[in-house]
């Protein structure tokens, strides 16, 4: 077996290019075989080396000729190692963001806001797991002078391991909400989860970005240190009043209760405007103009159905079906009730909840009806839990044979977990009556 020196060794001999699905692989790389509940990479190492791999790293003894193939216990430690040790390397700043929701859209904002400056590089999609993040930092380019990564949490214990690899110099937190509640239990274990990328950067001396508007850090953490806050209350350092929400958001931005500008997003809600002044506060602490990071947050189009508004013809399509946990969920129901006009919400189940899934899509329900918003409901929860309702549908063929035979009106909301792939609505939405 190799100490991770040699590892590492093999790693930058491979250009510092490193691959985990045969798919993706390119010429050259390092193939680390990882194992999963449902796939064993150590099938592919052959593969691997015959589609170009340089190198191949397998937990499975038999596939190793110490040449071309290297033996290592346990593949995944391994890559976390590897990233550790690249990550030593690193003479750059380097965010962290965690949070419940809005992780990504707050990073592709960041991204924007750096890059106005400096060379920057972020983590790539959503990949912020104990697998994306080791990924994301052995991919980084050499001539980076700014790293920005998401780091995301399922379980308790996990945000501390991504610390350590990550071993951030500043630090986002964007909220805490009703993610992962099958994981955690209950609402004050995901806020400790969350709170621990602050701990983190308190006990290394880093910059601390925080969402003045969530009142949890202050019940699970004392934050202390090099903070600076965002939100939309006026005791934050950087915060906004806000002229319109919906459908895209238009403010006045304040640093310090000084006047910057009028500004206008190309996406909407509450929500938004927290992650647009999370990512000014980050340019800040890099020495970015203010105005200069309100207008390059400007310009940001969503993507990858997040907050994504699609126009088809006099329909307003607000696609927001990456994915969904109650606060999200919430959230967007009280932004799209904020629209004047005839409106239709299309929800998907939410997953990840165990024992509170039939509370909390009750109470989504009940929100609908509070905002009197009408709601096609769809998925085996829902239906379980609404029980015989004409705006309920057990699964999205019975949901899209309903859509054909409805009017539907100028402002669709569209939401779900990723496991429901409710983008799959979208063309019979936009080409309904």
């Amino acid at each position: 077996m190799l100490l991770i020196s040699k590892f590492y060794k093999l790693y930058l001999d491979c250009d510092q290019k490193v691959c985990t699905d045969t798919r993706k692989i390119t010429n050259g790389c390092l193939f680390i075989c990882l194992v999963g509940a449902n796939f064993d990479g150590n099938e592919f190492a052959q593969k691997a080396i015959e589609m170009g791999a340089k190198y191949v790293i397998s937990s499975n003894i038999d596939f190793c000729n110490e040449s071309t193939t290297f033996f290592t216990k346990d593949s995944l430690v391994l890559l976390q190692k590897l990233a550790i040790e690249h990550r030593k390397t690193f003479k750059i700043p380097v965010l962290g963001i965690g949070g419940s929701n809005g992780k990504t859209t707050s990073k592709e904002l960041c991204k924007l806001v750096a890059k106005t400056k400096y060379k920057t590089y972020a983590t790539g999609g959503n990949f912020n797991n104990h697998i994306g993040v080791p990924l994301s930092i052995l991919e980084t380019p050499k001539d980076t002078e700014i790293a920005i990564y998401e780091m995301g949490t399922n379980n308790p214990g996990e945000m501390q391991v991504l610390c350590e690899i990550c071993q951030p110099s500043m630090v986002l937190v964007t909220n805490v909400g009703k993610e992962h509640l099958e994981g955690f239990g209950n609402m004050e274990a995901i806020a400790l989860e969350e709170s621990v990328i602050i701990k983190y950067a308190q006990n290394k001396g880093g910059q601390i970005i925080l969402n003045s508007d969530d009142d949890w850090f202050s019940q699970v953490v004392k934050p202390t240190g090099n903070i600076i806050r965002y939100g939309l209350k006026s005791i934050s350092d950087v915060y906004a009043k806000i002229e319109t929400s919906m459908p895209k958001a238009h403010y006045n931005l304040y640093i310090k209760n000084d006047l910057i500008g009028n500004y206008k997003l190309k996406i909407g809600g509450d929500f938004n405007v927290q992650n647009t002044l999370a990512a000014i506060a980050f340019g800040l602490l890099i020495n970015i103009n203010p105005n200069e990071c309100a207008l390059a947050c400007a310009e940001y189009t969503p993507e990858n159905n997040r907050s994504q508004w699609i126009s088809s013809g006099n329909r307003q399509i607000m696609m927001d079906a990456y994915n969904a946990n109650p606060s999200s969920v919430e959230v967007s129901l009280s932004e799209f009730a904020k629209i004047a006009g005839n409106k239709l919400a299309i929800l998907g189940d939410m997953y990840e909840l165990g024992a509170h899934a039939v509370q909390e899509h009750m109470n989504i329900f009940k929100l609908t009806q509070q905002l009197q918003i009408p709601t096609f409901f769809c998925g085996e929860i829902y239906s379980e839990v609404l029980g015989n309702n004409a705006m309920v549908f057990k699964n999205k063929s019975e949901l899209i044979e309903a859509i054909k035979n409805q009017r539907i009106p100028k402002f669709v909301l569209i939401k779900g977990s990723r496991g429901m792939k409710m983008e799959e609505v979208l063309p019979c939405v936009q080409s309904a009556e």
